[in-house]
């Protein structure tokens, strides 16, 4: 390169106060609002300030992500929003997100007539930009509303004039791929349907509301839908239909059931559901369950036959306590499993209710174990590793993670899993 060529080059060049090559300055600004798009608003307009090129950039970034905490008073939040919104105003909107939450909380702001017309007035004008990202968090949602380019929503707190006013929304989300719903105990929503041709992903966070007494039920209908996560105690029937697509399962649920309500063999609606859930995931791929579901099965069991997980090639099973010998009931029905991970946690001072074990058949088809958190009791653990050892036929490997527990205690449990037996002549145990 001659010296004229190479003096161009480097008059193009932007560089920092430690003279290394700037190429962020030197983006376009449409990767540039790429990347803002990933930041909050009030972040992204700080940037403002860096470069002299960047003074007005924050008004084409295709998003919005804002809270009242973002600003000294509600009046100047609104005039924000409305200015923001009249930028490119005909240009497409990605993302839309608004959180109301940090004023209720801090300032114990209510919720008014004319906050709910603000949203509504903004949701529909983000519909006519193509809104594909929609987040609502603590607020009132308009009754009818059609959001045909909206792909990914995500309800936070949300409250619902009834059921079928939260049902007219996902019915006016053709094309919406994920739905994440955190739920409040005063929602509004008893009879809470899902139904949706074009959901992939669905996640549902209950209230946690032990108060409540109304039968809540979830009812999913989504044909497409491949990954399925709920975590909610207090939802008392759970209605799964055209589960066939289902790969990836996350459940923490006791469908309202509790340690003084336990499960009633002679309760036949509530025996029935629980079947008819377990048969609609009992094709799923990999799940994580957590031990309040396993207890739940684990009764259930002891009155019907559990189905077969004849996919079930993943799980990762979570314990509050060191009751694991309700797995085993769980793994006979799980003929393809191959990957097996466990977790355990313990409430200080918390007594372990006693399960009675039942039959424990050999695992088929089970390669890998993977123990993330062991046990203070090593009695229990040494138990839980003697199961997988003497159980498995074609066990590849067991990796029992002691973390902090070092020294003396890790050189005694290698002396004691030396002297189990091994169903498989090629397991290797592996201590971290």
């Amino acid at each position: 390169m001659d010296e004229d060529a190479e003096s161009r080059v480097s008059s193009t060049r932007s560089y920092d106060r430690r003279g290394h090559l700037d190429w962020l300055r030197k983006l376009p600004d449409s990767l540039l609002c790429q990347v803002f798009l990933n930041l909050p608003t009030k972040d992204v307009v700080k940037t403002s300030v860096l470069s002299s090129t960047w003074g007005n950039i924050w008004r084409s970034v295709p998003g919005l992500d804002l809270g009242y905490g973002d600003f000294p008073e509600y009046n100047a939040f609104v005039s924000f929003v409305d200015s923001f919104l009249g930028f490119n105003s005909e240009s497409r909107l990605q993302n839309f997100k608004l959180n109301y939450q940090y004023l209720r909380l801090k300032y114990e702001w209510k919720w008014t007539e004319l906050d709910n017309a603000n949203v509504t007035r903004w949701i529909n004008t983000v519909i006519k930009r193509k809104v594909e990202h929609l987040h609502v968090l603590d607020g009132s949602n308009p009754e009818s509303v059609s959001l045909p380019c909206v792909k990914v929503m995500y309800l936070d707190m949300v409250k619902f004039a009834n059921d079928l006013a939260f049902e007219m929304l996902i019915s006016g989300c053709p094309v919406l791929e994920s739905l994440t719903i955190k739920r409040s105990a005063c929602d509004n929503v008893d009879y809470l349907r899902v139904c949706s041709q074009s959901l992939l992903s669905f996640t549902l966070v209950g209230h946690c509301n032990e108060d409540m007494v109304k039968e809540q039920v979830v009812a999913i209908d989504a044909p497409r839908l491949e990954d399925l996560k709920l975590y909610c105690h207090e939802t008392a029937s759970f209605i799964i239909k055209n589960p066939a697509s289902l790969v990836k399962m996350d459940i923490d649920i006791m469908f309202n059931l509790s340690s003084e309500q336990k499960f009633d063999p002679n309760d036949l609606p509530k025996r029935n559901m629980i079947r008819n859930f377990l048969l609609g995931i009992s094709g799923v791929k990999e799940m994580e369950i957590s031990s309040h579901t396993l207890e739940v099965i684990y009764n259930y069991s002891r009155c019907e036959r559990l189905p077969v997980f004849r996919n079930l090639s993943s799980l990762h099973a979570d314990f509050d306590d060191y009751r694991w010998e309700m797995l085993p009931v769980f793994l006979e029905s799980c003929p393809k499993l191959k990957s097996l991970s466990v977790g355990f946690s313990k409430t200080p001072g918390e007594e372990p209710i006693s399960i009675l074990p039942g039959p424990q058949c050999n695992l088929p088809a089970l390669e890998f174990v993977d123990i993330l958190k062991p046990m203070v009791e090593k009695e229990k653990e040494l138990k839980l590793m003697s199961y997988f050892l003497e159980k498995s036929t074609i066990l590849k490997k067991l990796t029992l993670r002691l973390g902090d527990f070092r020294g003396n205690e890790e050189s005694a449990l290698l002396k004691k899993l030396l002297t189990i037996p091994r169903l498989s002549s090629s397991c290797q145990v592996v201590v971290l």
